[in-house]
């Protein structure tokens, strides 16, 4: 992840900066911006490390995937959507073949009934 993808989904993104260091009240997450440098004092103040090692772990934690709760934000949809196409074969239209879900034609059939 990049620095700019965390702060720009920083609300999405506390619950894993908890995950990763629980000892950091959410409100006092909520509070920031998602400036890289006041995160680290932040974290920094409630672990009682020093703002370097916390420098250090959060370059560690960055180069991880971005949180499924930050990914699945609203704000990534059409992302994701894109990002999606790639593992459809060429000249597939986006909407057939989705017999493989088994959900084709649902609203048709009487209830209960699966032909």
């Amino acid at each position: 992840m990049q620095w700019s993808d965390i702060q720009q989904n920083w609300r999405a993104m506390i619950p894993a900066i908890q995950g990763r260091w629980p000892d950091v009240a959410e409100e006092d997450l909520i509070a920031l911006s998602g400036d890289r440098d006041e995160v680290i004092a932040t974290v920094a103040g409630a672990t009682g490390e020093t703002p370097a090692e916390i420098g250090r772990q959060m370059e560690e934690w960055r180069q991880g995937p971005m949180p499924a709760d930050a990914y699945a934000d609203p704000t990534h949809d059409e992302a994701a959507a894109r990002d999606s196409e790639r593992y459809l074969p060429d000249g597939e239209d986006v909407y057939s073949g989705d017999d493989r879900f088994g959900d084709d034609d649902v609203a048709d059939r009487p209830m209960g009934r699966r032909d």
